[in-house]
């Protein structure tokens, strides 16, 4: 293992601190004046943000295991102090969570309803009608499981009526337990003798710190949650991963799909205890919630997102052409679960492939199968992508990375009034899909050069996107 004090022993120790201060406060500063409707500065501030991001990667060598997660950690925690401006998610886990300190189920009811049913009786109404004018979609019910709820509920607590201290929890919680993942992927690279340099990518990513700490998006602590249960299973601490796993399901359901990788990974008897006890605990955890009323709208907020919400989706648009030119109208109703089909049927084809039970096989097939997942959505937002990036790491299919880097570009939609121009979409799924070629069929490829070449093409898309 190489010698991880050689940032400190050389002459780029200075230039480094300099280089990252400005990097800091670009990120800062960014995230705090640039609102999602200027799509024009937010790619230049993209393009600046990557261009560092890059080129700490080039010189990963010269940079020390201890300033690399020091350094991420401050870029996070800096970061949740700053009110998101990308999304407003953020106010509808306020909103969830003043539910719960009022021993409320906030999976019974929507704001809309809940305003108009005790408008009247509510002592902080302004309050509440403040909150609520910040919630998207508050005609719908919530769709978060338990662990979030449970963060929701501590930050409204703690925040009182304060919507700035609540946001700020929430955003703290978030940004701790991406801290939590880049300790432990550190520490599952370590473990394999892998690159632990490697580890900078995920923790000076831009696109990770504004999602996660930044827009208080719960896939970095989902991601986390899977993260320490990987190191338990090589730590062969099953019954502790397990726990871990199942925690990561009442996080976002989303690691529920790889529970049949995880059987074939472990094997017939030590993957069913592991399934049992993961689904178990999250089962369980589902419990003070469950009522027939809450199944159905649980039931029905997840078919509204596989029904209803289509957003930068590539399999799906094509599918949805072809529908209007069958139908004559939008057949989301039936080609989103269609799509999902398709997508389960891969999955078992993959799944029964002959393979050899090692930590790259899970790794690889783990990040396959998110990948085809994203590809035949309805609905890929930026943040979804960092699912990818841990198993991207320890398999070394960079390609995770350029579609984080793509994937920003559906921001552009946000221009009022909200419109996608398709044509940036297939841009951003053209640079995915050649990434993946590099990624999977060429041995070796200078990818931080190709990278950088893709985010000022990013650049030069959006004039034309202008015309």
């Amino acid at each position: 293992m190489p010698d991880e004090s050689v940032g400190y022993k050389n002459n780029f120790a200075k230039p480094f601190i300099v280089l990252f201060a400005v990097f800091a406060i670009t990120l800062f500063t960014g995230q705090y004046f640039i609102p999602r409707e200027k799509f024009f500065q937010l790619l230049l501030w993209q393009v600046l943000l990557h261009s560092f991001f890059l080129f700490f990667y080039y010189k990963k060598e010269q940079i020390s295991i201890k300033q690399i997660i020091l350094a991420g950690v401050i870029l996070r925690i800096g970061t949740a102090f700053i009110m998101p401006t990308l999304s407003d998610d953020v106010y509808r886990f306020i909103w969830d969570g003043q539910l719960m300190v009022h021993a409320q189920n906030p999976l019974l009811t929507t704001p809309d309803n809940y305003l108009a049913t005790h408008s009247n009786s509510l002592p902080d109404i302004d309050y509440y009608t403040k909150l609520h004018s910040l919630i998207n979609h508050p005609q719908f019910y919530t769709c978060y499981p338990p662990l979030m709820q449970l963060v929701f509920a501590i930050a409204a607590f703690i925040g009182a009526k304060s919507i700035i201290v609540s946001t700020v929890i929430i955003k703290l919680i978030v940004a701790f337990s991406d801290c939590i993942a880049i300790v432990f992927l550190y520490k599952i690279l370590q473990k394999l003798t892998l690159d632990t340099k490697l580890i900078l990518l995920y923790a000076f990513n831009p696109l990770v710190i504004i999602e996660g700490a930044g827009n208080a998006h719960f896939e970095v602590m989902q991601v986390a949650l899977m993260i320490v249960s990987i190191y338990f299973i090589l730590e062969k601490k099953l019954t502790l991963a397990a726990i871990f796993w199942g925690l990561a399901i009442i996080t976002k359901l989303l690691p529920l799909l790889l529970l049949p990788l995880i059987l074939r990974y472990l094997g017939l008897k030590k993957g069913i205890i592991f399934c049992l006890i993961s689904v178990s605990f999250a089962a369980c955890s589902f419990l003070p919630f469950v009522s027939i009323q809450t199944i159905q709208t649980f039931s029905q907020s997840l078919n509204l997102y596989f029904q209803n919400f289509e957003f930068n989706a590539s399999i799906y648009y094509l599918a949805r052409e072809i529908g209007w030119w069958v139908k004559g109208y939008n057949y989301i109703s039936f080609i989103g679960p269609l799509l999902m089909g398709v997508f389960l049927l891969f999955y078992a084809i993959l799944f029964f492939i002959k393979r050899k039970h090692s930590h790259y096989s899970f790794f690889l097939f783990a990040l396959i199968v998110l990948s085809l997942y994203y590809f035949f959505a309805t609905t890929v937002h930026p943040w979804y992508i960092i699912n990818l990036l841990p198993f991207a790491l320890l398999t070394n299919k960079k390609y995770a990375f350029v579609w984080m880097g793509a994937a920003f570009l559906s921001y552009h939609a946000y221009d009022n009034p909200f419109k996608e121009n398709y044509w940036v979409i297939g841009f951003e799924y053209c640079l995915v899909l050649v990434a993946i070629f590099y990624s999977f069929w060429k041995k070796e490829i200078k990818w931080q050069w190709y990278s950088l070449k893709i985010f000022f093409s990013l650049l030069l898309i959006n004039f034309i996107s202008l015309f």
